[in-house]
């Protein structure tokens, strides 16, 4: 299988070197990966950040190719969070890998209104306080895509996570659907992904079935597949039950970047090499 959503030591939140998810990756058998180590242009505590350690990096995967020896492919790329709050910022740390795989947007924090903070660490103990972030939320994304500057947009339900799976909220999505529709089509046009993202989970959040069902319905094919992965127990964790998904819903293959240059592999293949 192919893995897009990798972080390692390089991200703030893991602290497993690369190469050990590398050695994970071969002994499992996997077709390739992709790190995607966080840069957010506003951390999970509300400060802004201006750079990211590119250097560091590129150390880090040298390592991991070494590891590697060519028996899987370990593309590098980034996630990055929160561009909305700091487009000049994230242009800027763009610029500085001319030779970056790959490029994740995501939204993982709310706007300055509701004080930048992260949705991990709101507590949603009414619908009220639910509805307040997710409309938030959807008005940076509908940036986010606007922007542009990324490959695939990753987990777009990521707020529910916290609202539905872990604090048992239960929310509404169809007041989005005008948003979501918009942003699909604003990617098919693009040739942009959207992501399948198993967040560390062994199953997929029902919401994905939702997303891809209108992103195949407006006409969009590429896809990316992700554990979102953070250690090696959470390594490969529901990354089988995305795949399955996608054929499900009609998707044969998956893109795989490389140089920003997407490239389309067989699901089927990727899930027979498990």
């Amino acid at each position: 299988m192919f893995d897009a959503h990798i972080h390692s030591s390089m991200s703030f939140d893991s602290s497993v070197p690369r190469e050990d998810v590398v050695a994970e990756a071969v002994k499992r058998g996997f077709y390739g990966l992709c790190f995607t180590d966080h840069y957010d242009v506003v951390d999970s505590y509300g400060k802004f950040v201006s750079d990211y350690d590119w250097e560091g990096t590129r150390m880090a995967q040298q390592r991991a190719l070494a590891c590697a020896g060519g028996r899987i492919i370990v593309n590098n790329g980034i996630e990055l969070g929160n561009a909305p709050y700091g487009f000049a910022a994230a242009e800027s740390v763009l610029n500085a890998e001319p030779e970056v795989d790959f490029v994740l947007g995501s939204i993982h924090n709310a706007s300055e209104k509701l004080d930048y903070k992260d949705y991990y660490f709101v507590d949603y103990t009414d619908t009220d306080i639910c509805y307040k972030y997710l409309d938030d939320y959807f008005i940076q994304l509908e940036k986010l895509v606007e922007w542009g500057n990324f490959d695939s947009l990753a987990h777009v339900p990521y707020p529910l996570r916290y609202m539905m799976q872990r604090d048992g909220m239960d929310v509404d999505m169809a007041r989005y659907q005008s948003s979501i529709d918009s942003m699909l089509r604003t990617l098919i046009r693009r040739g942009q992904a959207i992501e399948i993202n198993a967040g560390k989970k062994p199953y997929i959040m029902l919401e994905y079935a939702y997303l891809l069902d209108r992103y195949r319905a407006l006409g969009g094919r590429l896809i990316t597949v992700g554990t979102d992965a953070h250690s090696i127990p959470q390594f490969g964790m529901g990354l089988k039950e995305a795949y399955m998904l996608a054929l499900e819903k009609g998707f044969e293959s998956v893109a795989v970047f490389k140089r920003r240059k997407c490239e389309l592999v067989s699901i089927r293949k990727l899930l027979a090499l498990e």
